[in-house]
């Protein structure tokens, strides 16, 4: 159990520290010796309305249409976690939607040209350790919010808004 918990631990100090989730997911897979190339499976996409928060992140007018897309990233067959993510893509080059809405490459790696970073808004533990405890771990270990932002027409903007759900897979 204090293996686990101290996993979680550092998982969650290297995805703050990252840039993006994709590049603190695929060193994390790395250092198990897990595939480092991270996938995005497609759950959902669309082009829709953000909620009023969201578009207040984003800077976009209430009710303009933004990108959306509900994904899984994986590690070979291991899924790794699950995020929503609404952007901006008109701040996107047309290349970085197209792989949005066609591939399988994980936003964070389409939206490196751009030098991004992520500012944390806020984490949800959904699992904490307790020493002697016969619970067992939950499939969802926390919660991620971030706003994205990224270099466009020569400043940084927000691209997106993400919420992440981490898996228990990456304690193991």
């Amino acid at each position: 159990m204090r293996l686990r918990a101290r996993r979680c631990e550092a998982l969650l100090d290297a995805l703050r520290a990252a840039s993006s989730a994709t590049a603190a997911l695929s060193a994390w897979a790395r250092s198990r010796g897990w595939d480092e190339r991270i996938l995005a499976r497609k759950l959902e996409t669309a082009t829709r309305p953000a909620p009023d928060d969201v578009a207040g992140l984003l800077g976009v007018t209430p009710g303009a249409p933004t990108g959306f897309r509900l994904v899984e990233l994986t590690s070979g067959a291991r899924v790794l976690s699950r995020a929503d993510n609404w952007f901006a893509s008109a701040r996107l080059p047309e290349l970085v939607n197209a792989g949005l809405r066609d591939g399988l490459t994980p936003f964070g790696a389409l939206i490196a040209p751009l030098e991004p970073r992520r500012e944390l808004l806020g984490v949800t533990r959904l699992w904490l350790p307790v020493e002697k405890s016969s619970q067992d771990m939950p499939q969802e270990l926390f919660r991620l919010s971030a706003v994205v932002t990224g270099l466009y027409a020569g400043a940084r903007a927000p691209l997106a808004v993400v919420h992440e759900t981490y898996l228990a897979t990456l304690a193991l």
